[in-house]
């Protein structure tokens, strides 16, 4: 077996000692990208105060540039989100320009232009199957050790329920509803991450793993978060329509319903059944009211990035009501465009790992989870003002980093005569690049 199959191979069977090597070999800006991971969903230094001396993140993400550029790698935009991701940043610096109040967003482009520089880190060191396992495999462990956190909170409370839910680490996920997001976006990269590798596993590893699906949906239900339920009902609709054996899927699902609600505290089932009528439905469909008017006001270019707080008060408590009144038309059409934008990028990865030779199992799986994910993300967000938050941002960016992935993977098995030259494969669709 080659040498270079053969760590492959033990990467994906989750050998400690075999990613520890890999990592050794590893240039400085992967370190980078993968420790700025761990302090934006990790958090230590919240946890641990006394570390809070220095901007930790920020400091990474400039080390991280200065690594790109030394290492002489050549920034790229790569698929078709790059440029739709320009448009939308362009629209965000002319909305803050006619903003109702400018100066509010001119305070707000540090949060969303640090997020243009992650996806553009993301997109152009993340740029190697090895390389999206490692980096994937820790977003799954950081999301798993707030769903087992979660789990063990819920159960300090006797498994009852608590109007303000369970929480994630401080910071993006401290609020259990942003919390429940994250295990919505969390549920399907788990699965697919073990559908792709089980195979590979011993007994323990599977049942290790085999956790971070079960504690992602206690957490779902722990978080008290009925946008989180909504985001997972809608994976697994999801699961149902992209299977292969619907009836067995819709009979699972059923199953796997009746169970959650068996396990659903008796308060949080009456809230459910509230939905619609009690004062919080009734306060968000007035924010969501009042979003319409203010786009239908300011068509173009909405009331200004940043600036719902400052036009109206409180938040918005929807992804699409914070685009669409901040940003107008033109924005909200940009960030739709982006969702299309994740959903094509992933059904061109897997086309064109389809046209390869050999195990393309994994990337194809994240492909689905990345697309599992979105919707997670977007059925739970329905809910919450969460539109410059990391869940999006870095779901876009991996989506990115495994396309290129995947042509890396192309590119090798061309040069070994894996596969036949391009021009003799069959077309399906124009290149990505």
């Amino acid at each position: 077996m080659p040498s270079e199959t053969r760590e492959r191979e033990n990467l994906f069977r989750v050998r400690i000692g075999a990613i520890w090597r890999y990592l050794c070999s590893e240039p400085a800006s992967f370190w980078l990208i993968n420790i700025y991971l761990f302090l934006e969903y990790v958090r230590p230094q919240s946890v641990w105060t006394s570390l809070e001396i220095l901007p930790w993140s920020q400091i990474t993400l400039i080390l991280a540039i200065v690594a790109v550029l030394f290492e002489g790698k050549t920034m790229r935009l790569r698929t078709l989100a790059g440029p739709l991701l320009v448009l939308y940043a362009g629209i965000v610096v002319v909305s803050s320009f006619t903003a109702v109040d400018p100066q509010t967003s001119f305070d707000g482009w540090k949060l969303f232009f640090s997020w243009i520089l992650v996806y553009v880190l993301i997109t152009n060191i993340v740029t190697s199957e090895k390389r999206f396992f490692i980096f994937s495999l820790a977003f799954l462990l950081y999301s798993f050790k707030m769903s087992q956190h979660g789990f063990r909170s819920w159960a300090g409370h006797g498994f009852r329920f608590v109007p303000w839910g369970v929480t994630g680490a401080p910071g993006w996920f401290h609020n259990s509803g942003e919390f429940g997001i994250q295990m919505c976006v969390f549920l399907p990269l788990s699965v697919e991450f073990i559908l792709a590798l089980r195979r590979k596993w011993g007994r323990l590893t599977r049942w290790f793993f085999y956790l971070l699906p079960t504690t992602a949906v206690i957490g779902m239900v722990a978080s008290s978060s009925r946008g989180a339920l909504v985001g997972g009902a809608l994976v697994g609709l999801w699961w149902i329509l992209r299977s292969k054996h619907r009836g067995r899927a819709l009979v699972a699902l059923a199953v796997f319903a009746l169970a959650a609600w068996m396990i659903l505290p008796q308060a949080q089932k009456e809230r459910l059944s509230q939905s619609g009528s009690d004062r919080t439905s009734i306060e968000r469909l007035t924010r969501w009211k009042a979003g319409v008017r203010m786009a239908n006001e300011n068509p173009a270019f909405g009331i200004g990035y940043n600036n719902w707080g400052t036009y109206y008060g409180d938040l918005s408590h929807n992804i699409f009501i914070q685009a669409w009144s901040e940003l107008g038309y033109t924005g909200l059409l940009a960030f739709l465009a982006l969702i299309v934008a994740t959903f094509t990028v992933n059904a061109r990865t897997r086309r064109l790992l389809r046209e390869m030779p050999g195990d393309t199992g994994f990337m194809r799986h994240m492909a689905y989870g990345l697309d599992g994910a979105l919707i997670g993300y977007m059925g739970s967000g329905f809910f919450v003002t969460v539109l410059y938050y990391p869940y999006f941002w870095i779901n876009l960016a991996m989506t990115v980093a495994l396309h290129a992935a995947a042509r890396d993977a192309g590119r090798k098995a061309l040069r070994s005569g894996g596969a036949p030259p391009l021009r003799t494969r069959p077309r399906v669709g124009p290149p990505i690049s």
